[in-house]
């Protein structure tokens, strides 16, 4: 007999606005794009979890001697909010459309759609959008200890979204922005670049007071903008909170080229890091051809590439 499947798929995002301020009550504005994770879960005879990934080596987990170990840990935190409800072992199948180094909010995604497919399986049902928000969330803080939620709510409930972490607001804003994405062809751990923001925060609260009030501001405003559909002012406002993140010292020269390099083509209005910065990602607002980047031969050793990129109007998905 052939075992039911459980499917679900949920869209990686970028950050567009709002980067380490989010994690004090300001507000921020992120997207979900057309890159996706996708889960697949088919129940088993036995008592073991036999994890498989397009990205990881296979992991075999026993439920008896249940443990939460990397790379597996979000997939492993998620199975654990259901572990007294799993009576029997499955297969949990990961396909990525991205590599989870390049800052599209990889743990996010494959943390909604592992809680989608297991609420599928164990509760006969999907849960509801704020619900599985709110489970992921708890997820990926027991995961990671630290994170704004931002990503999990582009990857729930899609599209472009203005977010605020304290108290929680999730605001649609129906816009399908022109993006581009240039991977600086290295990471820094996220939360190794929030320990040294908030080391200088530590040393300098007021001063980062202001630095934070001014990236609300630049969201605020730039919520305004989305609204209006008025991507000049849009793009003058990325560049000028492309300023703030250079005081928060997330800037580097590799990252600084890439954004002048978009910021001199005439079809850009403007152009910032995305995400926790130190590497990843840096977006443009507007359109360049395709394999603009990497530039040269130089750029070509560092890694650097382009990743077309389009905003995805819809969350996560599911088959059952």
């Amino acid at each position: 007999m052939v075992s039911k499947s459980y499917k679900a798929s949920a869209p990686g995002s970028l950050m567009l606005f709002g980067e380490h301020a989010v994690l004090h009550g300001k507000h921020a504005i992120v997207a979900a794009v057309n890159h996706y994770i996708h889960v697949e879960l088919v129940p088993r005879a036995d008592r073991n979890i036999k994890i498989t990934s397009s990205e990881f080596n296979e992991q075999l987990v026993a439920l008896d001697k249940f443990a939460i170990t990397k790379p597996y840990n979000y997939v492993l935190v998620a199975i654990k909010q259901y572990l007294k409800k799993i009576t029997c072992g499955f297969d949990l199948k990961i396909k990525s459309d991205f590599p989870a180094n390049i800052g599209f909010g990889s743990s996010a995604a494959v943390t909604v759609a592992t809680l989608e497919v297991l609420a599928l399986w164990l509760e006969g049902k999907s849960p509801d959008l704020m619900g599985l928000y709110r489970q992921a969330v708890k997820v990926v803080l027991l995961a990671h200890g630290v994170g704004s939620g931002a990503d999990v709510a582009a990857s729930v409930f899609g599209g472009v979204i203005a977010y605020q972490m304290k108290p929680v607001k999730i605001q649609r804003l129906n816009v399908k922005l022109p993006l581009v994405a240039v991977y600086s062809g290295y990471k820094t751990p996220t939360f190794e670049v929030i320990a040294k923001v908030e080391k200088e925060r530590s040393r300098s609260p007021a001063l980062f007071a202001c630095l934070y009030n001014a990236i609300d501001c630049c969201v605020k405003n730039a919520i305004v903008a989305i609204k209006k559909n008025d991507l000049v002012r849009l793009g003058q406002l990325m560049n000028i909170h492309q300023g703030l993140q250079d005081a928060l010292s997330v800037n580097d020269s590799i990252l600084a080229e890439l954004i002048f390099a978009l910021r001199a083509m005439p079809n850009i209005y403007g152009a910032k890091i995305s995400g926790a910065g130190l590497g990843d990602c840096v977006i443009g607002l507007g359109k360049i051809a395709l394999n603009t980047f990497p530039q040269n031969n130089a750029q070509k050793k560092l890694g650097i590439k382009q990743i077309d990129v389009a905003v995805s109007r819809v969350g996560f998905t599911y088959v059952w």
